[in-house]
C-alpha cells in the first residue's frame, strides 16, 4: 500500500505543477478558471482516491468474498462526490465553467486510471509478498 502512496503523491506533484504552469503561462483556455480552483481539484482528487484506494484494500483483506460489493458501492459514493464536487466548481465559476469541467475531466481520467493499474496490480498479489 506504501507503493500506492507514494506514486500518489508524484503524480499529485506533477498534476499540481501542470496545475500551476496553465495558469502562470496565461493559458487562454483556462484563464476564466480562478487560479486555486485547478491545484484545489487536484487535492480533491488526491484525498478521494487516497481514501477510496485504502478502502478497498481492507475491504479484500477483510471480506475477500464481499469485496465487490464494497468496491462497487464505494466507486458509486465516489462517483456522485465527484458530481457535486464537479457542479459546486462550475458554479463557483460561473464564467469558467464549462472550461473548469474540463480541466476536471482530465484529472478524473488521470486519477482513475492511475488507480485502476495500480488495484489490477494489488489484485493480482493481494498479500504484497513479491514473487
Amino acid at each position: 500500500m506504501k507503493g500506492y502512496y507514494k506514486g500518489l503523491a508524484l503524480l499529485t506533484i506533477c498534476m499540481l505543477l501542470l496545475a500551476f504552469v496553465t495558469k502562470w503561462t496565461n493559458m487562454e483556455f483556462f484563464a476564466p478558471v480562478p487560479a486555486w480552483l485547478l491545484p484545489a481539484s487536484v487535492i480533491y482528487f488526491a484525498v478521494a482516491y487516497g481514501v477510496q484506494y485504502w478502502y478497498t484494500v481492507i475491504s479484500v483483506n477483510k471480506h475477500p468474498k464481499a469485496f465487490v460489493q464494497s468496491f462497487l458501492a464505494v466507486t458509486v459514493a465516489v462517483l456522485f462526490l465527484h458530481v457535486l464536487v464537479l457542479i459546486g466548481g462550475m458554479f463557483v465559476n460561473i464564467a469558467g465553467g464549462k472550461r473548469f469541467a474540463v480541466g476536471f475531466l482530465i484529472l478524473y481520467v488521470v486519477y482513475t486510471v492511475y488507480m485502476t493499474v495500480a488495484l489490477v496490480r494489488f489484485m493480482k498479489n493481494p498479500t504484497g509478498n513479491a514473487k
